[in-house]
């Protein structure tokens, strides 16, 4: 069963743009080698943190939005714990909102069913009249 993951990465922002590249292109290896899809990457570029992390104020924020099996996000998650310029990570499943169908009582439905038999009665005969 294939979910929809999207996990956001945190990486030292002291690191160059080559060591960020590296460790994008070590996740998305991650979640294709695994079988997963990478749906698309958000790179969100330097952000200043809620709070300090390892002594840092900022860091290098992207996103990775992913379709896989459960085992590939956890491999994904092995991947980046082991490497030491990722600050934090979170992966979260994105749940699909289904349309809830409105429930119409009876009594409701009758008086909607009542209202529009009368109203179609009225349009017939103003429909004749113009005819005529």
């Amino acid at each position: 069963m294939s979910n929809n993951y999207e996990t956001v990465c945190v990486v030292k922002p002291d690191v160059s743009d080559d060591v960020i590249k590296a460790v994008v292109a070590k996740a998305t290896s991650a979640i294709e080698s695994g079988g997963g899809t990478v749906v698309k990457i958000d790179d969100w570029g330097r952000k200043r943190l809620a709070y300090p992390i390892a002594k840092k104020n900022e860091g290098h924020y992207f996103v990775i939005y992913y379709t896989s099996e459960p085992a590939v996000s956890k491999e994904l998650e092995r991947v980046l714990r082991l490497n030491e310029e990722v600050l934090r990570y979170q992966s979260i499943v994105l749940i699909e909102k289904k349309k809830k169908k409105r429930r119409i009582s009876k009594k409701k439905a009758a008086q909607l069913a009542a209202a529009a038999a009368a109203a179609a009665p009225a349009t017939a005969e103003q429909g004749g009249q113009a005819n005529g």
